[in-house]
């Protein structure tokens, strides 16, 4: 199988991590909508959430809501789009679910690539504030 999220797992392909543990990790998304986009998804694969187990699913959607929480915060943004695709039809382009974290502030004006300096930056800012927000929740 052929599957970046799987390489970016395995180390075998680069990431800007903003947070992992043993079954979740959370990436910056390498054509960001906005500054901290970000991609949140299960290590193991499965195509999209009618194959994902209930437990691993809310193991995932956990991390998502700790991510959202850190944007708003590290990022000092009003909001955030949590969006998740199912098929090509729906938008899915990755065949490995994840979660789009989206932080949102105004008018959205269209994808870009991640430099590495907006990468580093913004991944150790949200990495930081993502860990501070885990152990709040408990």
């Amino acid at each position: 199988m052929d599957c970046v999220f799987c390489r970016i797992v395995k180390s075998k392909e680069p990431a800007y991590v903003v947070y992992e543990d043993e079954y979740v990790i959370a990436i910056l998304d390498k054509y960001p909508i906005s500054r901290g986009h970000t991609l949140v998804m299960p290590k193991k694969h499965y195509r999209d959430i009618t194959e994902i187990p209930s437990d691993e699913l809310c193991r995932v959607i956990k991390v998502t809501k700790a991510v959202a929480m850190a944007v708003l915060k590290a990022l000092n943004v009003p909001g955030v789009r949590i969006i998740q695709n199912n098929g090509a039809e729906a938008g899915q382009v990755i065949f490995h679910i994840h979660f789009h974290v989206i932080p949102m502030k105004g008018h959205i004006m269209g994808r870009h690539y991640l430099t590495e300096e907006e990468g580093r930056e913004v991944s150790e800012l949200l990495a930081k504030a993502v860990k501070e927000v885990l152990s709040n929740m408990g």
